[in-house]
């Protein structure tokens, strides 16, 4: 009987092994605070990471100033942030979220002036902005959105500030901008990064760097997230090649740091 017994169970062994389900093995999750005007491109570098990686990643893509106070105020909560100025940035080092030590800066951007598609206006010069022709201006709020801030130094820097500030409009991020560019009628232009402008709108100039301060992206980790491997793990993959060659497809300007 013993013997019958051994035989039953070195057949019925293999077949349980075989239908018992494996654990699960937990996914990694990391908690993203990106600036808005990255949240495109960094979807794209999420995608390629989570391919050969079994991690969550959780995007929050706001303005620099309001993920760096939110952050800072504790409403937010991030392994990884990414500043589309070095103001914001400042602000996280000097509250003591993130050491000066680990912030980079991959990337730079171009900010631009456009007009919808469909809008009546052709061709337009800076000093134009200033014109009859142009209506309504449309920038970034400057007190927390990076591309806000650059927009008002470049017409500070010329002299053209008071001559449009009564056309000026202002938007929280530049996703919300693009939107309402794309739906404004003749007369209407916006100041935004190259990199956000969509099928919707049509790029007049390029607005000459020498107006505005660098535009600079800084990417650190946060204090509380240290010692997650994760978390090195993903920063080390923001600097391959890989990832660079995404940023540049996407029209940022691309330099190690």
């Amino acid at each position: 009987m013993l013997r019958v017994l051994r035989h039953r169970l070195a057949i019925a062994l293999p077949l349980l092994i075989a239908i018992t389900p494996l654990p699960v093995v937990q996914a990694g999750e990391l908690q993203l605070a990106l600036a808005n005007s990255t949240c495109a491109a960094m979807q794209r570098v999420g995608d390629l990471y989570r391919a050969s990686h079994n991690v969550e990643l959780n995007y929050t893509c706001k303005s620099s100033g309001l993920l760096a106070k939110g952050l800072n105020g504790g409403a937010l909560h991030a392994d990884i942030y990414l500043s589309a100025n070095r103001r914001w940035m400042d602000f996280v080092v000097d509250h003591g979220l993130v050491s000066l030590d680990r912030v980079s800066s991959p990337w730079g951007n171009t900010l631009v002036v456009a007009t919808p598609e469909t809008g009546g206006i052709q061709q337009l010069d800076w000093e134009d902005l200033a014109s009859d022709e142009v209506g309504t201006i449309l920038i970034g709020d400057p007190s927390t959105a990076p591309f806000g801030r650059h927009a008002k130094e470049a017409l500070k820097a010329s002299g053209l500030w008071e001559r449009v500030r009564g056309k000026i409009e202002t938007r929280k991020n530049i996703e919300l901008l693009a939107e309402a560019l794309g739906e404004s009628g003749p007369g209407t232009v916006g100041i935004l990064f190259k990199t956000n402008l969509t099928q919707r709108l049509r790029p007049l100039l390029t607005v000459d760097k020498r107006l505005h301060k660098p535009i600079r992206y800084y990417l650190v980790p946060l204090k509380s997230a240290q010692g997650k491997p994760a978390v090195t793990d993903f920063l080390d993959f923001m600097h391959s090649a890989e990832v660079q060659a995404i940023f540049e497809s996407e029209g940022y300007i691309v330099s190690g740091s």
